[in-house]
Parts: structure tokens; sequence; C-alpha cells
């Protein structure tokens, strides 16, 4: 008698999931690369791996390159045992699993400061398997990608110049090397800031050849308004 005086509760369970469609979009993803499949690597290896490609992405976005235009990763190993949900003794393990396997290496930058790491790519990877695009459309981005990525020079690694600009401006102008360095000392030193370094350099060594110094050994780097940012 009493139960049937109570009306019934409707209680909607609330949907954690739905099916995928056309128009929701996917949810956040790391790129888990195809050699790992048949990687020899423990789990843990594998996934770790695939967390430092993902923050490599980043790396790229910043252009954090060493003088050999090497992109690094800055990843504490604190922050990935916690991200990957694991013990700092398993990331180390895992570590030294993908240094043994060729697939990083670690350099050190100091006391108590976190190491630069960098990825290494198996040779050969960028093989197109039968469900990618056309071999030769990814061959040839590959190689726009790579002659448009930027690389640091200068004692403040704050010069910025593809393999491709470099490679020019050092068979147009001797001494190129020497300059870059008195850019990069100058941008540190003034704080200013060139939209195009390639094309600071090249009007530099142009005033060098042709105008006179304002000072034995000291080039005139007077610009005019509109020359910088």
């Amino acid at each position: 008698m009493l139960s049937s005086m109570i009306s019934p509760v409707k209680t909607e369970v609330q949907r954690i999931t739905e099916y995928l469609s056309t128009q929701n979009p996917l949810p956040q993803y790391l790129p888990y690369a195809r050699f790992l499949l048949s990687a020899d690597l423990t789990h843990t290896a594998k996934l770790l791996y695939t967390l430092l490609l993902d923050r490599a992405t980043l790396s790229q976005k910043n252009n954090w390159v060493d003088a050999k235009g090497r992109v690094y990763v800055l990843y504490p190993i604190i922050h990935l045992a916690k991200d990957l949900r694991c013990s700092t003794s398993s990331v180390t393990r895992a570590l030294t699993e993908l240094e043994n396997a060729d697939l990083l290496e670690r350099l050190h930058t100091g006391f108590s400061k976190p190491s630069q790491i960098l990825l290494k790519i198996p040779v050969g990877m960028q093989k197109c398997t039968s469900n990618q695009r056309n071999k030769n459309n990814l061959n040839d981005n590959h190689l726009i990608r790579a002659n448009n990525t930027r690389l640091s020079f200068g004692g403040y690694q704050n010069i910025f110049l593809t393999e491709k600009e470099y490679k020019r401006l050092k068979v147009d102008f001797a001494g190129l090397d020497t300059l870059i360095e008195q850019l990069s000392a100058y941008i540190q030193s003034t704080g200013k800031k060139y939209a195009d370094h390639a094309a600071t350099l090249r009007i530099w060594a142009k005033r060098q050849q042709s105008e006179k110094k304002t000072a034995p050994g000291i080039p005139d780097y007077t610009f005019a308004k509109g020359e910088s940012l």
C-alpha cells in the first residue's frame, strides 16, 4: 500500500560517451607513430615516446632548436611521471630503453636543470603505406617543411634563418658568421626586433662593403625609420 502511494522518481542517466559521427570533433589525441606498433619496446616506453613526440610539435612551433638545428624537448621526469601516471623510476627506465633503442638522446644542461631531450626518428619511416597519400607529394612536402624550418644562430641563439637562407648568404658574403655574431649581440643588447633576419644580414653586409665605418672596426648599424620593428 505504501509503495503504491509513492510516485516513481525518474532518473536520467548522464551519458559519458556518444557515437562518433561526421559532425562531432575528435577528442584530443597523441601522435602515435606507426613504427611503434612493431617496435621491440615496453608499453611504457612507447607511451613515453608518444608523449615526447607530442611535446616536440610545440618545440617546432617555438623554434626550440640547438646550434645544430635539432629540435629539443624540455620535459622534467617528475612531470612525465605525473602525465603517464607512473613512478619516476618507471619513466627513468623507459628513457634508458629509448636511448638504447637509439630513439632519443639526453643532453644535461646543468645541475638541477631538466635535460634537453633530442628525439630521433627511424630512417625511412616517412615512406608511405597503401592508405597514405601519393608518395611523391609526401616527399615534396617533407622537403618543403625541411627547407622552411628556421634554425637559430649566433651566440645568443636569436638569429633565425632557414638552411637555404644561410647557404645563400654564405655564398654571397664573406665573413657571414662574424656578421651573425655581431647582429646577435646587437639584438641582445638593444632589444630590437627585425621581421626578416636574412634581409637584415644582407643589408648589414652591403653597408659594410659600401659605406665608411663610423670608427675603425665599428660598422654603422644605424637603421632608417621602418627598417626595424
